[in-house]
């Protein structure tokens, strides 16, 4: 019994992403399933049609369950639709607005919130916060709402568009959290408050207010409760980081597998909630377990369709761009 688990960005790329991974290979292994993992980086040309391609690959090898983080509400709709009347059920995190098994949705309307809230309680009324957004995905989007929403509860006063380009992190990585700081630093030189929409993009954050001279100036907090945005916060570099418990959003997404492929019932669609979790403040910080401490990091088997299941993926696949390798 196997799973296909289609990861959203390289390895690497983002701790909290690489984590979740390891997280559901821990849950599943455990079950007895083996796992594997392909990679279709949302930031590289044609990965939705690589994300197609790994998903009639999968179905091609007689996989037990496919499993997708949701970055296109739309799409692989055909896809995920091919492997489902080939019985091969699928499990998504993020619901998308085709048909699916069932869901794992994360709160981050509710995350976003959180976070202008803890940001309120070390400004003043009326203090001025700047926010980096991300690159336009359905979760992160529905942060930067919770967040300016969290912001006009609270009586802070939004000084940029985190929905416009030029304040948007599209490649959700440090390099691109550092130049969009550097823009909203030109554009709003009187800020109290910096809110980089996850750690990735915090940590680019910290770096060009260090270099700009105004590192420990402004307020910052940032979500994910990744390892290096836990040390800035333990360094008084970061306020705070929402640690969102991305290995029980890997171990929830696993149960759902389990269910789906040894639970007899059908899911039918079913959407469950993913753990809220907490801020990560300076104090909280000190007594913060490494996740290698909490759970086993196994190395991850990388998807490797025999070359019969990828041929046959090939002639049902309509880009017929052919298998890729991962």
């Amino acid at each position: 019994m196997s799973v296909l688990y289609i990861s959203p960005l390289d390895y690497g790329s983002n701790a909290s992403i690489d984590a979740m991974a390891h997280s559901l290979e821990h849950t599943l292994t455990q079950a007895s399933i083996e796992f594997a993992v392909a990679y279709a980086d949302f930031r590289k040309d044609k990965w939705r049609s690589r994300t197609e391609r790994l998903i009639h690959e999968a179905v091609a090898a007689e996989i037990e369950a496919i499993v997708l983080y949701t970055l296109d509400p739309e799409e692989p709709a055909a896809a995920v639709a091919h492997a489902r009347s080939h019985g091969v059920p699928v499990i998504t995190l993020e619901r998308p607005h085709f048909t699916v098994d069932a869901s794992l949705v994360l709160p981050n309307f509710n995350h976003g919130v959180y976070m202008a809230e803890f940001l309120s309680r070390q400004l003043p009324p009326g203090a001025r916060v700047g926010v980096i957004g991300g690159p336009g995905t359905p979760d992160d989007d529905e942060l930067v709402l919770g967040i300016v929403r969290g912001l006009k509860l609270a009586g802070l006063k939004l000084v940029n568009d985190p929905m416009q380009p030029r304040y948007r992190n599209f490649t959700d990585d440090r390099d691109g959290g550092r130049a969009k700081t550097g823009a909203l630093l030109r554009d709003c030189s009187r800020l109290d408050a910096l809110v980089p929409y996850n750690d990735e993009s915090a940590l680019g954050a910290v770096d060009m207010l260090a270099a700009a001279g105004r590192l420990g100036e402004l307020k910052t907090v940032s979500r994910n409760g990744t390892p290096n945005a836990v040390r800035l916060v333990r360094d008084c570099m970061h306020d705070g980081t929402w640690d969102l418990d991305t290995l029980g959003i890997g171990r929830s997404a696993a149960q759902l597998v389990i269910e789906a492929v040894r639970g007899g019932n059908r899911l039918d669609g079913l959407c469950v909630a993913a753990p809220i979790g907490q801020i990560i403040s300076a104090e909280r910080a000190q007594s913060w377990i490494p996740w290698e401490r909490r759970m086993t990091f196994a190395p991850l088997r990388i998807w490797e369709p025999d070359q019969r299941a990828a041929t046959r993926a090939a002639t049902s696949d309509q880009d017929r761009t052919g298998p890729v390798r991962s």
